[in-house]
């Protein structure tokens, strides 16, 4: 790339275009579709581009400085932040300019014949003329199947007011939702199973609400309590805690689909995403009203705020539109603003209606009604609104280049520390700009091949000093470094409609959508949009009317499907036509209607389900309702689960005494530079690291994507880059290899092993019975306490005659496990078999870390705490 071209690209770069709504739209003006001008235009311009240009400026080549200029859209966009075209104005144009060497020189090599430049000044001057798109489909045209679809459809009818039937067995219900269950077990002749023994229900409780185990302690006090509302104080006792916030702000991270880094091609660390975490686990400990929870979300820069708090709480709650996954990589600036754009509306629809709307980016819905119209009515609201994550596009960008300090949000009244060294700023800015055009002249000449004095490359050390004087300016004008940030949205400078594009791609314009909302839903009284904002605030109103059936009825679905095991509709993130229908239709209309009569209290929905008998079934399967409702979607009985990764980990550090209680500050990848990632780069291993001496809870964890914590990801933790309503459950090898070597498990069985010994008040028997209720909230049974003794003697035996005289440290020698639990006939799970011939000693350590015994006797403790921590009675709930 030569000077002149560098300095052109600059220019672009620069370039100030304020009347950027009505340039966009000059393609559909009727000077624009002239067809006199569109033959001038495919006669004399297209051609002289094509020649001129593409080799260097079109979707099929580099695009240098982003620009297109085989694509109107391209050319009214320009590179980087400017315009290449302005129609009308060829003077101001600096595609003419570039022409013309007016201090650029395009093309480089070779001057346009002065016929040429006159041709493109005359195509410019007479507005730009350029084939307009069509689309498939006209946009107003009537589609019958959907209006149909509208009618018909179950999720798109408002809520109906649905009275709890009347039922036979009158004693059993403990409340209407019991009534509505009972009544299906009627009609299908099923009996429910019996009630949950106190202790199951206490585990099944403590873990929904909290994912924690109760402690020995809670245990005690829980079974010694008779008083007929024992069950309820426990579970006002765990509403209260700090723990349920931890818990249920983990299912909303899912659907909000939380990561600390962009992901995609060029993983980029997100290092303020912390913020927005520590929002919805706050949010949910202060049961604040999800209606508001989910308005702070959409719009909480427009809301009004009665304290500075209030006001920075609501910032970072805009984090939720800005956290998602994002290409920087890509060339194209237009691209990466509209697959950012569709990114916010795939997960606004998923999360708050389990609607799948992106799907009508590129054509009518295929199945739901909602039209492509109404896709890009939602992408006006979003292309109105600034995108605040801290990172810009750019094709095969290194160092900070991904980094933009100017699109991020500052907290409070924090200024800017350096704005007194505005001279060595811009010193540094003009350096910045010098080793930057120096480093893209050196890049492809054969120049930049030859090594300099020290032996290196030319373009190599300009790249260096480049990427070091770009670290030096960040740190005088980062923001995060002067002041409190995070990442959110806000009003964009310019404030419009957009066009729909054809077939999706971001440069094809096609007639322009005016914002708006969703038409498959007759919301009463639906806010008008504000010509002077971006309608965010309006949606957010929309979203969370009283009127809008589809809200409330997601929310309270994922509610049972967390309590219950699976929801009402299984399918949580599609209520669409290829989503699941409801088995309970009255009962979620009611749950639907009484959350938002209850002043949309989750803590309150939470509460009333817990309490229901339903869900104090015990899991005892039985015939014939096992041949009738094999899935138990009728509820007959509580459907067992597996912990979620999370919850293993948790109780893992419960059961050693490991666990930190409250908040760390911020995450380990606060302290990253906004750099890309690399796998085996040492900000991954530094994160990893940081992950696995972490002792608090597993929601802190920091959660760069693609590169997951192994605690987690082995348990089918949520997928980041999408909202996650639900988690697969699955069985497989890996999970039983990270249970046997893994230096995590092992660390925590010889720390449990440890304490254990350190009791010395205890005897063998009395610390194998306080292993068992500390990893398994029970006490042992006489049989397992005779295997439990037989196997320490056995193993410390097989462990001591291996040592040397010196007595060298003994690696832990684990058990193999079942990985998943055995169910007899009556449904209750079987307590796994520790199997002395079947200990095993890995030749090789599966980690660099070696996690090591003192002695025989610790090795032995420890192998039979790891088995413990390891069983299926510990991974599963019932």
């Amino acid at each position: 790339m030569t000077l002149s071209h560098v300095r052109f690209v600059a220019a672009l770069g620069l370039a100030v275009i304020a009347a950027w709504p009505a340039l966009a739209q000059a393609e559909s003006t009727p000077a624009a579709q002239d067809p006199a001008k569109l033959e001038f235009f495919e006669k004399k311009i297209r051609p002289l581009l094509v020649d001129n240009c593409y080799n260097c400026h079109s979707a099929n080549t580099n695009a240098r400085g982003g620009l297109r200029v085989d694509d109107h859209g391209g050319l009214l966009s320009g590179g980087n932040s400017g315009a290449a075209i302005i129609p009308g104005n060829a003077a101001d144009s600096i595609l003419i300019q570039a022409v013309k060497y007016d201090g650029f020189e395009m093309p480089p090599k070779k001057r346009l014949s002065d016929e040429q430049i006159a041709d493109l000044v005359k195509w410019v001057e007479d507005g730009a003329a350029w084939p307009k798109s069509e689309l498939s489909v006209p946009i107003d045209k009537p589609n019958a199947k959907y209006e149909q679809l509208k009618k018909e459809h179950w999720a798109w009818q408002p809520l109906q007011a649905a009275k709890a039937p009347e039922v036979k067995s009158a004693d059993w219900p403990r409340d209407d939702v019991d009534r509505f269950v009972a009544a299906k077990l009627e009609a299908n002749n099923l009996k429910p199973a019996s009630d949950a023994d106190k202790l199951t229900l206490l585990r099944r409780v403590t873990f929904d609400l909290t994912g924690l185990p109760p402690t020995p302690e809670e245990i005690d006090v829980f079974i010694a309590d008779d008083s007929t509302d024992a069950y309820e104080k426990v579970v006002d006792r765990l509403l209260a805690s700090p723990a349920f916030g931890e818990r249920w702000g983990r299912h909303w991270l899912d659907v909000a689909r939380y990561g600390e880094s962009t992901g995609s091609s060029r993983n980029v660390p997100y290092p303020q995403a912390w913020r927005y975490r520590d929002y919805v686990i706050d949010s949910f400990n202060k049961d604040k009203p999800y209606d508001q929870f989910i308005r702070e979300q959409i719009a909480g820069d427009l809301l009004p705020a009665e304290s500075d708090e209030q006001r920075e709480e609501q910032l970072i709650a805009t984090g939720f539109l800005a956290l998602g996954v994002k290409d920087v990589n890509q060339r194209f600036k237009v691209r990466f603003t509209m697959d950012n754009i569709d990114e916010q509306i795939d997960t606004v629809s998923r999360s708050v209606l389990a609607l799948t709307a992106s799907c009508a980016r590129c054509h009518d819905h295929k199945f739901d009604p909602i039209p492509t119209r109404d896709y890009y009515a939602l992408a006006g609201i979003f292309n109105s609104t600034d995108l605040c994550a801290g990172v810009r596009n750019k094709m095969g960008g290194s160092g900070l280049d991904y980094y933009d300090t100017a699109m991020l949000i500052r907290l409070g009244d924090s200024d800017d520390k350096n704005s007194g060294k505005k001279e060595e700023i811009e010193k540094l800015k003009k350096q910045v700009a010098e080793a930057k055009a120096k480093f893209e002249a050196l890049r492809d000449s054969p120049e930049g091949a030859e090594l300099n004095a020290n032996g290196r490359p030319k373009r190599q050390a300009a790249r260096q000093r480049w990427n070091r004087l770009q670290q030096d300016l960040a740190a005088l004008t980062d923001p995060a470094v002067s002041g409190k940030v995070t990442l959110g949205v806000r009003e964009a400078k310019t404030i419009g409609d957009t066009e729909i594009r054809i077939r999706g791609e971001a440069e094809k314009l096609g007639p322009v959508a005016p914002r708006g909302f969703l038409s498959v839903l007759e919301v009463p009284n639906t806010p008008t949009i504000s010509a002077g904002q971006s309608g965010r605030l309006e949606l957010a109103q929309w979203l969370t009317s009283p009127q809008n059936p589809l809200t409330s009825r997601v929310i309270v679905n994922r509610a049972w499907h967390h309590l219950f095991g699976h929801g009402l509709v299984s399918s949580v993130d599609n209520f669409g036509v290829t989503g699941d229908s409801p088995t309970h239709p009255e009962l979620l209309d009611h749950l639907a209607q009484r959350f938002v009569n209850d002043g949309w209290s989750v803590k309150n929905l939470v509460r009333t389900l817990v309490l229901t008998r339903s869900y104090q079934l015990s899991a005892e399967a039985f015939e014939p309702n096992v041949t009738t409702d094999p899935a138990n979607k009728l509820v007959w009985r509580h459907t067992p689960r597996r912990l979620a990764a999370e919850e293993i980990r948790d109780a893992t550090l419960v059961a050693t005494g490991k666990l930190q209680p409250g908040r760390p500050e911020n995450t380990p990848v606060n302290a990253l530079k906004v750099i890309e990632i690399r796998n085996n780069g040492q900000e991954a291993k530094q994160i990893a690291t940081a992950a696995r001496s972490e002792v608090h809870r597993s929601i802190y964890l920091p959660l760069l994507r693609d590169l997951t914590p192994t605690s987690l990801g082995v348990f089918d933790f949520a997928e980041q880059g999408m909202v996650s309503g639900s988690r697969e459950t699955t069985t497989v090898a890996t999970q039983a290899l990270y249970l046997l070597n893994d230096p995590f498990v092992r660390r925590q069985a010889l720390e449990l092993a440890t304490d254990l010994l350190s009791r010395a008040d205890l005897d063998d028997a009395a610390r194998l019975r306080l292993a068992y209720r500390r990893a398994l909230g029970r006490t042992a049974t006489e049989s397992e306490l005779e295997r439990a003794v037989a196997y320490l003697a056995e193993f410390e035996a097989a462990a001591g005659q291996a040592l040397p005289e010196e007595s060298e440290p003994v690696v832990i020698e684990v058990a193999k496990q079942e990985t998943a639990p055995a169910e007899n006939t009556a449904g209750t799970t079987q307590t796994p078999v520790i199997d002395p011939d079947q200990v095993i000693t890995p030749d090789v350590p599966l980690d660099e870390e070696v996690i090591q015994a003192p002695d025989a006797k610790s090795a032995a403790w420890a192998s039979f705490c790891q088995a413990l921590l390891g069983s299926a009675e510990f991974r599963y709930l019932k």
